[in-house]
């Protein structure tokens, strides 16, 4: 049987060795779950610019607001609905036809909800560590 190493939360060191992993397992906890709800903002945004890549033909000729950033917005007209620009990283902008920038798009989608799915699952290997330390502490007491 391998031997437990201290860092782990399986370990049967002191009160105040355990409280100490348990704060640190903690903190993780509370920045993983910023992250979460993070990711689960951007999701709802890229979800929101993917249907309305999906609804562009709709837009042809009509008025929208367009934003210009700090929260400002201009009222402007579509008038070409078939490309879009996209930024690529390191403050460029590409100009894309709609089915590049649906396919991007869905790509980006893809990948952030991967890292979701990986930030979830440390969630609950996280939680699962607490509660170890939990019983671990009551049984010292």
């Amino acid at each position: 049987m391998a031997e437990k190493n201290e860092k782990e939360p399986g370990f049967n060191g002191s009160a105040e060795e355990l409280r100490y992993m348990q704060q640190v397992y903690q903190n993780q906890y509370a920045i993983t779950s910023n992250s979460i709800n993070m990711m689960l903002q951007e999701l709802q945004e890229l979800n929101s610019t993917q249907k309305t890549f999906e609804n562009a033909d709709l837009l042809d000729g009509r008025e929208a607001l367009s934003s210009i950033g700090a929260d400002c917005f201009l009222f402007s007209r579509v008038q070409n609905p078939k490309s879009v620009l996209m930024a690529v990283g390191g403050g460029y902008l590409v100009e894309k036809d709609m089915d590049s920038a649906k396919e991007r798009m869905a790509k980006i989608i893809k990948k952030r909800s991967d890292d979701l799915n990986k930030l979830m699952k440390s969630r609950k290997e996280l939680e699962a560590a607490l509660i170890e330390i939990s019983y671990r502490l009551d049984s010292v007491h």
